[in-house]
């Protein structure tokens, strides 16, 4: 008994280290202090509304009206009652902080179990799942506050494991982790980075297929790849509820395509506009932090915090130099590069060179490939091709994520070719010369860049290199002057890059030096491991220290500081109303995640925008943000403003209430305002989309609602001479709106709220009755003459029937596990 429990003692003490290791790098979290993480922040506040909701009913509500006018809340807070993966994910955390320490956890323990799948040395595991963990990316995105994200790249490496396992050891065992990784995967409901994952897979499947077609095995490949499809199903079908939704609302999202004709020059398709899509491209000459951190500058932080680097600057310039970026790349701004470590990029190499077996050339090929797409527009030819041809990928942005698979790839086949020199060390002693090129390949170039590095980079921006050539050229004092500050900026730079080249230079000289001792009998094999684990830990620790640290932490008071109520917020929560919006123009209001905490904002911030309402804010909001600005810059008179206001129809029938110029100051009252609902007089018909939009601008939306041609025939002929009665809102839940109308006579009434007809039903009198697009955003009804009650309800039915297939395929998993659980003791027993 004792001997069988001795043999689980270094799989038990890999997984203590591992959480020592999490808490150590988090250990802020152990004193009670919180990481402030924006895009968290900016989650909890999208899914306060749904969360109070929640706590005071004890009903999840399935749509949300805090941005945008209104989305459906699973979107940003889903329901996973009948999805048994996401019960798995909570027990895998073991009750660690989820948004830190879980994370890096999780990070180690996937990858060490998908080494150890493949069979390699129980320590050279834990030095991989250690290099892969603290890859500078999986680090950036913590503080980034991309939670889910972090998850879904934590459990790509179990996938692959059991795809692997699947392949290479027993298909039913392999099938059944797959199955179960990949469910985990999903249910973290990240589907760009599950796509990318679906790239991996594809790569090993391709070159399965291969190897199957020169073995003449293609049976047992297709029995196998056959099990593994059904796995997918398996995983896919308890997460059908999000997916089913999800896709649903894709096709009215920005994502989806739009009603509106394509702009001159402009491609049609169905997808996010590519700028949009490919904003944040890799850059070419930036493919090298992956063995240089510093190559373009690392993070878009001003200069100054670089004691080395102002040493090189002129006195007189310090100032300017030191707010000048950091970064010098091609993106708008960057937390930082993604390096995946230098010794292991050496290692790369080597398992590219050394390593024989069948999950070489996939390796290989996936890192190419993800290289290529996150290049972007840099490398057009070929992502454009991607972007306007292959499936589902225009749906996807920020294309620099594509390099998730070379962070992952990289380590895998770096410690499967140290594995290959450790066990058979005369491997390298036939042929060295491999071993050579790939030092030259990493050490080499590091040390190029650390002799020579202005001869390869300008270390200015495009946009730099522009404005500051025009003023040169100009010629004469000022010239000079530009001149001289280009050369320090220059300087300052250059001081980043070198000190990060001498730094990979030397720790690939250490790492390659001790194995090659080794090759030669000079070093034995347990020194050469606490040799590299040592420069594996010294050299990725010390680089994503510097992007989250615990200077990063703060104390839980002054995080709850981030959506503490303002002056304005308080002044307008007095108002008693249940529902009325707000627009934030102190900051761009459609990259607000803060507002919709307190308020139903007008904007918001989300990637995944109504189409239609993405299509009002560029052509209307947008304008309307700008111009309140103006005029309260200028405006002598309240009057001004009000008739500023008044000319802003997109904006007032959003029932916009309040506007926030300054959250230190009383909000402003929109007395254009138009309500929840109002009646209207006439209809204007019109013939398409494009003339729907433009039709707001040059409406009365008081007394005419727009309609298009496809609903005129439920609204034909409606006219009257006068509005008379009135509706207004009697009872409100996010998704769910009861109104009382009472008129003498039929009367089309418009209602503030999205159109989206795929799950909003609306009832008068408790009979269902067509809803009606109005103003191209809005709702509208015909309401019969007389006191009527009428509803609004959510209950989309790809929801109903997406969490009755969860339920059952759950249970479906479940029996599937314990009967993989039984066969692998059976197996050990035997």
């Amino acid at each position: 008994m004792f001997d069988k429990f001795k043999g689980y003692l270094p799989y038990l003490g890999a997984f203590l280290l591992f959480i020592v290791l999490s808490f150590v790098y988090f250990s802020p979290v152990l004193e009670g202090k919180k990481l402030p993480q924006l895009d968290n922040t900016h989650a909890k506040a999208m899914s306060k509304e749904l969360v109070d909701f929640e706590k005071q009913t004890g009903k999840k509500a399935m749509w949300t009206n805090t941005m945008f006018g209104g989305m459906p809340a699973y979107q940003i807070k889903g329901d996973a009652s009948k999805n048994v993966f996401s019960y798995l994910n909570k027990a895998t955390r073991f009750g660690l902080p989820y948004e830190t320490v879980a994370i890096v956890f999780l990070y180690m323990l996937g990858f060490y179990l998908l080494l150890l799948s493949m069979k390699v040395d129980h320590w050279l595991c834990v030095i991989g799942a250690i290099a892969f963990a603290f890859g500078s990316y999986n680090l950036i995105i913590i503080i980034a506050g991309h939670i889910t994200k972090t998850y879904a790249i934590a459990l790509m490496a179990p996938v692959i494991a059991g795809v692997l396992f699947a392949y290479n050891r027993n298909r039913f065992i392999g099938g059944v982790i797959t199955a179960v990784a990949l469910g985990m995967e999903i249910a973290y409901n990240h589907v760009q980075i599950t796509y990318y994952l679906a790239f991996m897979v594809g790569f090993i499947v391709l070159s399965r297929l291969v190897y199957a077609i020169k073995e003449k095995a293609i049976k047992p490949f297709a029995h196998t790849t056959g099990i593994l499809v059904i796995a997918a199903m398996l995983a896919v079908l308890p997460n059908i509820t999000n997916l089913l939704t999800t896709y649903e609302y894709g096709q009215e999202s920005i994502r989806g395509a739009s009603e509106l004709t394509p702009k001159e020059g402009q491609k049609e398709h169905s997808g996010l506009d590519v700028d949009y899509a490919f904003g944040w491209s890799y850059g070419l000459h930036e493919t090298l932090t992956l063995l240089m951190p510093n190559v373009v500058g690392g993070e878009s932080a001003g200069l100054a915090n670089s004691e080395d680097a102002m040493k090189h600057v002129d006195p007189r310039l310090k100032e300017y130099v030191g707010q000048s970026s950091q970064y010098w790349g091609g993106r708008i701004f960057t937390s930082g590069p993604v390096y995946a470590g230098a010794l292991i990029c050496f290692l790369f190499f080597i398992g590219a060179f050394y390593y024989k077996g069948k999950e070489r050339w996939w390796l290989i090929g996936i890192t190419v490939f993800s290289l290529m797409l996150a290049w972007g527009k840099n490398f057009p030819a070929f992502n454009y091709f991607m972007f306007y041809n292959f499936p589902l990928y225009n749906k996807f942005r920020t294309v620099e994520m594509a390099l998730v698979l070379a962070s992952m790839a990289m380590p895998l086949l770096g410690f499967l070719g140290l594995k290959t020199i450790l066990d058979k060390p005369e491997t390298l002693k036939k042929d060295s010369k491999w071993f050579a090129i790939a030092f030259a390949l990493t050490g080499g170039v590091s040390l190029i860049l650390a002799l020579f590095p202005t001869s390869f980079y300008s270390f200015l921006s495009p946009m730099e290199a522009e404005n500051f050539g025009g003023m040169i050229k100009q010629g004469g004092e000022n010239a000079q002057m530009y001149d001289l500050l280009v050369s320090n900026l220059i300087a300052a730079r250059q001081v980043l890059l070198t000190a990060d080249a001498w730094r990979s230079f030397v720790f690939i000289l250490l790492g390659s030096a001790s194995i090659w001792f080794f090759v030669q009998g000079k070093l034995q094999k347990r020194y050469v491991m606490w040799g590299l684990a040592l420069i594996v830990f010294i050299d990725l620790w010390g680089v994503s220290k510097r992007y989250l640290n615990n200077d990063d932490f703060v104390s839980k008071s002054k995080a709850r500081q981030e959506l503490a109520q303002s002056k304005a917020d308080k002044a307008i929560l007095k108002d008693k109303d249940d529902y009325y919006r707000v627009f934030p123009i102190y900051r761009d209001p459609f990259k607000d995640g803060f507002t919709p905490y307190w308020h139903k904002s007008v904007g918001g911030f989300h990637g995944a925008k109504l189409r239609r309402y993405q299509d009002v804010a560029d052509r209307y909001l947008m304008n309307d943000w700008q111009e309140l600005m103006k005029v309260l810059q200028t405006a002598q008179t309240p009057g001004e403003l009000e008739e500023a206001m008044e000319n802003m129809p997109a904006l007032n029938m959003m029932n916009t209430k309040y506007i926030i110029y300054n959250p230190g100051a009383d909000p402003i009252f929109n007395p254009s305002y138009m309500g929840n609902a109002w009646f209207v007089k006439n209809i204007r018909e019109v013939a398409n989309p494009d003339e729907e939009i433009a039709a707001i601008g040059t409406t009365d939306l008081r007394t005419t609602a727009v309609v298009e041609q496809r609903f005129v025939d439920k609204v034909k002929g409606y006219s009257t001479d006068s509005v008379m009665g009135q509706i207004q809102l009697t009872s409100y839940s996010p998704d769910y709106l009861i109104f009382e109308s009472n008129a003498p006579q039929e009367q089309f009434a418009v209602f503030s709220d999205v159109y989206y007809d795929k799950g909003w039903k609306a009832y008068i009198d408790g009979d269902e009755v067509d809803i009606i697009r109005a103003n191209y955003l809005l709702r509208g009804l015909m309401i019969p003459e007389g006191r009527h009650d009428i509803e609004f309800r959510f209950k989309p039915q790809s929801f109903v029937i997406g969490q009755t297939l969860a339920a059952i395929s759950s249970i479906i998993i479940l029996l599937l596990i314990a009967v993989a659980v039984y066969m692998a003791r059976k197996n050990q027993t035997n």
